[in-house]
């Protein structure tokens, strides 16, 4: 056997729980035992094998009540004391143990812990830290199978292992967990956290590996109509589905996968939504808030009738209760079927992704840029928040450049007089002034660049309306584009 000795001796006194009243002599409790410890290697079974010194605290003999070593059995055993032992008095030596403990990742730990007559119910414990790999270890090999309504985990150990626990956890919590024999094979469906990975461990000793799942693409017999973004006319913002699957008009970043949906033709003039991030139908419940929670579409809870509106916003009437979807308060409380009449809380907008409205911040005085007056005069960089007239649509054309769309009057912003004078939003349609190139700066901020070949700047750090009109990058002339 080849044995690798290491110098990791731990001894470790649990004392008593505080809060003990103190006793008579005669029913004291044992003095704490001394318990130390050491860890050697053995290279061919990968294993830690580890020495225990268990030596009484006084001079008066104790019974061992239980003997328990961490991590728990099948991966570690112990030999050399058990319940019923007697642990003699200090004076005539002590009992020594061993424990066995299977190397299946580094920086791990064992503990023993011992119960004794008399003594706290907690016991006392001391650890040895394992902090290498011993050896090749025999892992389970882990595969994850995603179906249309669960993620099947596999678990196979190869015969030359050891019986291993495995637990399944998401968030923290576990979801499932079985035992793997070695040369056999285990399974065991969970249902898939949106947007979490399952992560596999062996109890108090390793994450061996993480899977996630993934709608099959089989799984989808209905049509796809395409991904967007639903931006809320209540807030201007675009509605996201949160981690818990609730859906709120709180979306700040348009890039996010959170604020994508893909809507789907379940036929009948009706759409289901799938949330990206999730991997869910967007599901009416019983108190009518929306969640993404359906593995599949299997009722009408799933299915939503769109309605076009006059101002060409869509509103979303739930099959479900027949009522319309609200973004709740302005936005503020999460996305809710239940009204009966079309408004502007009712009113959504769909764009593909990553091209909703955003505002634009200067990076001068961390203020928004704003169509002024609602577009009748020059934009300017000089609003602390966000309102409808702050709020742009941008227009990918090409090889860098871009068109700049008002929200508030729907018209594109303008270099007025080839860029001589300062940008407007009041150009139906694009041309040269209305064409910008967009360039990505090194600490994420972007600069605009306009006919006249002069970057755009926030003139008088904003004080003073946009105009483009420099020749180098500064402060003035760095904004971000992508909230």
């Amino acid at each position: 056997m080849r044995i690798r000795k290491l110098a990791a001796a731990t001894a470790a006194l649990a004392g008593c729980l505080s809060g003990i009243v103190a006793a008579s002599p005669a029913n004291a409790a044992p003095a704490a035992p001394k318990i130390v410890g050491s860890a050697s290697c053995d290279e061919a079974s990968s294993s830690w094998v580890v020495t225990w010194t268990i030596t009484n605290g006084g001079e008066t003999a104790v019974k061992v009540n239980q003997v328990t070593a961490f991590p728990i059995a099948p991966i570690t055993s112990v030999t050399g004391i058990a319940a019923g032992d007697t642990l003699p008095p200090a004076a005539t030596g002590s009992l020594t143990a061993t424990s066995t403990v299977h190397s299946y990742g580094p920086a791990t730990e064992t503990r023993l812990n011992l119960v004794v007559e008399g003594g706290p119910a907690a016991g006392y414990q001391a650890a040895v830290k394992l902090p290498i790999i011993c050896g090749t270890p025999v892992r389970p090999r882990m595969t994850f199978e995603s179906r249309c309504d669960d993620l099947l985990v596999t678990a196979t150990m190869a015969a030359s292992g050891y019986a291993v626990p495995l637990d399944l956890r998401t968030d923290g919590k576990s979801v499932g967990g079985f035992v793997v024999e070695p040369g056999a094979t285990r399974s065991q469906a969970v249902t898939p956290a949106p947007a979490r990975p399952l992560v596999v461990e062996i109890p108090g000793v390793v994450a061996l590996t993480e899977g996630r799942w993934a709608r099959p693409s089989s799984c989808d017999s209905y049509s796809s109509l395409g991904r967007f973004q639903l931006f809320a006319k209540a807030n201007n913002r675009d509605v996201a589905a949160r981690d818990q699957g609730e859906l709120y008009a709180h979306g700040a970043n348009r890039r996010d996968p959170d604020l994508v949906f893909e809507f789907f033709d379940v036929g009948g003039g009706d759409v289901a939504l799938r949330a990206q991030l999730q991997g869910r139908f967007v599901t009416v419940g019983s108190d009518g808030k929306l969640r993404a929670s359906g593995l599949r579409i299997d009722g009408d809870a799933q299915k939503f009738r769109i309605v076009t509106n006059a101002d060409k916003t869509i509103s979303l009437r739930s099959e479900l209760n027949g009522k319309y979807v609200t973004a709740e308060r302005a936005g503020l409380l999460p996305l809710v079927a239940n009204r009966t009449a079309v408004g502007p809380w009712e009113s959504f907008t769909r764009y593909t992704p990553e091209t909703a409205p955003i505002g634009i911040l200067s990076y001068a005085r961390d203020n928004w840029v704003s169509a002024e007056s609602a577009g009748k005069k020059p934009l300017i960089a000089n609003r602390p928040s966000l309102g409808l007239w702050e709020f742009w649509q941008i227009e990918d054309l090409g090889n860098g450049y871009v068109a700049i769309k008002s929200l508030v009057n729907g018209k594109y912003v303008c270099a007025e007089s080839a860029g001589t004078k300062p940008l407007i939003a009041n150009r139906a349609a694009v041309g040269p002034w209305e064409t910008f190139k967009r360039i990505e700066n090194a600490d994420d901020s972007v600069s605009y660049v306009a006919v006249n070949g002069k970057y755009v700047t926030a003139e008088s750090a904003g004080r003073k309306p946009l105009i483009a009109n420099r020749t180098a990058i500064g402060p003035w002339e760095k904004f971000y584009d992508k909230y």
